[in-house]
């Protein structure tokens, strides 16, 4: 696999989710591209998470699998793998070759988290008004609204941009590319299912559901 984006991917380590209270968002597509010239996707997906941590990437192989499969695509996940050469990029990229090889796979559909974002926003004082009804017997009611004082807060949310790189593995070259964004996920499997799903759709259309 001649491949130097593959490569490049592999160095932007490492799958970060952390376990957050609050609302979540997401993901929320930034952009995809595809290749000119490039009209159907590889039938038979090698899909391998970008992480040194066996667990998350195990998490977010299973999600992308079971949702490729659901969108007619053959899947694979790379699975445990602790020799994994994350520090060597043409190590890593000989292993990868050799797994397409075994699985007679003809992409390998990649996910990698480029940054993390923390923004703290400062929310100033206010008021708000809420409705109460006083009832004065069984005919009679007044309603009058009450005002509640706010005061300052601040909102600290964290969003994790994922690239999503799909690559041929007769040519090696990046076919397909997705970045994404979510924001304050409450654990790694609920943001791998609702991710994975992203991707498949977004993969069908830009491809029209085309496969080699």
């Amino acid at each position: 696999m001649k491949n130097n984006v593959l490569v490049a991917t592999c160095l932007t380590l490492i799958f970060g989710f952390a376990t957050l209270a609050g609302c979540s968002s997401g993901p929320e597509v930034k952009s995809v591209k595809k290749a000119s010239g490039v009209s159907e996707a590889p039938a038979h997906l090698l899909v391998l998470a970008i992480s040194s941590s066996e667990e998350n990437r195990a998490v977010m192989e299973s999600a992308l699998v079971s949702q490729l499969r659901n969108s007619d695509f053959k899947a694979t996940g790379y699975g445990p793998s602790p020799a994994l050469q994350w520090q060597d990029p043409q190590q890593l990229r000989q292993q990868v070759e050799e797994r397409l090889q075994i699985e007679d796979a003809d992409g390998v559909l990649t996910v990698s988290l480029v940054r993390k974002n923390r923004q703290v926003e400062h929310i100033p004082h206010h008021v708000v008004f809420n409705p109460v009804t006083v009832s004065y017997g069984p005919l009679a009611s007044a309603t009058y609204m009450e005002a509640i004082p706010v005061p300052d807060s601040y909102k600290e949310t964290t969003a994790y941009i994922l690239r999503t790189t799909l690559f041929d593995a007769a040519s090696g070259d990046s076919i397909w590319q997705m970045f994404s964004s979510t924001v304050d996920p409450k654990s790694l499997g609920t943001a791998a299912k609702a991710y994975a799903r992203v991707v498949a759709r977004e993969i069908n259309n830009s491809f029209d559901g085309s496969r080699h």
